[in-house]
Order: C-alpha cells, then sequence, then structure tokens
C-alpha cells in the first residue's frame, strides 16, 4: 500500500510538473522570452532589491550556471540590469541583477497570468485543503532533501 502511494505521487507530481512546464512553454513566447526566464523575472518582480545569480539559482532550483548563461539574453533584451560587484566585475554569481522598467512591466503581466491559471487549477479546493496541502508538500520536499543528503548526493540541494 505505500509503495503504490508512493509510485501515485511521483506519477501526479511528475504529470503535474509537465503541466507547469506546458504552460510556461505556451505562455513564454506570447512574453518575448524563454519559458526558463518566466519564473526568474517573476522572482525579480518580487525582490525590487535585486537579487544574485546565486539567490536566482536557489529560489528557482537551477544551477548557477544555467542563470549566468540565461542573463546575457534578458539583458540584451532589455529585462534585466547586471549591477558591477565592488570590484567592478559584472559577471559573477555575486553581482546583483534588477528588473528594468520593462522587465517590471513584464513581471506584472506574468503575475497576472500566474494568479489567471492558480485560480482555475484551485477550483473546488478549500482554502483550508489549499493550506493544509501546500504545508504537506512543503513537508515532503524537506524530507526528500534529507533524503538525498543522506544518500550522498550534494549537487541537487
Amino acid at each position: 500500500m505505500a509503495a503504490d502511494r508512493f509510485y501515485i505521487f511521483s506519477l501526479l507530481i511528475d504529470g503535474i510538473h509537465k503541466c507547469i512546464h506546458k504552460i510556461k512553454f505556451d505562455f513564454a513566447p506570447d512574453f518575448g522570452v524563454k519559458n526558463v526566464h518566466m519564473f526568474w523575472i517573476y522572482e525579480l518582480g518580487e525582490h525590487p532589491e535585486g537579487l544574485t545569480a546565486t539567490e536566482l539559482a536557489e529560489k528557482n532550483m537551477v544551477s548557477r550556471s544555467l542563470v549566468s548563461r540565461e542573463l546575457e539574453c534578458l539583458r540584451d533584451n532589455g529585462y534585466v540590469i547586471l549591477h558591477e560587484n565592488a570590484r567592478g566585475k559584472r559577471r559573477n554569481y555575486n553581482s546583483r541583477i534588477t528588473l528594468t522598467e520593462k522587465g517590471h512591466q513584464l513581471a506584472n503581466h506574468i503575475r497576472q497570468e500566474a494568479l489567471s491559471v492558480q485560480s482555475r487549477v484551485n477550483e473546488g479546493i478549500s482554502q483550508e485543503e489549499l493550506t493544509a496541502f501546500y504545508a504537506t508538500l512543503e513537508k515532503l520536499y524537506r524530507n526528500m532533501q534529507i533524503l538525498i543528503r543522506e544518500n550522498g548526493d550534494t549537487e541537487n540541494n
């Protein structure tokens, strides 16, 4: 029974992940960015003081090198500013990244679309159910991170 539960859980989480990826993939061209950029811009919109590449990578559970490679595209398209660090270097994992006015407009648009999607997928689910679900999901995630660390994999935590 427990093995069946984990199997079903895995299938559902994988299915949800694929749905989210599809939604991002479908919306990204409308916004003029790659799907990988959408939540980065959203996250930067939530942090007007800016984030570093390291912080952005951690918050979005991706590698710093991916963020570093893709930032130039966002900069070249006028969505972000890459600030120099104290040593005058711009390409550094600890340099601040902030949104331009164009980036803030895009972040607001992404936020509105995300709220619309969230409203649709939350239909028929009470606030209490959602609160319990997210609290449980966070606990499951933390427990899985602990399990992975115990098994010696430190790359993806």
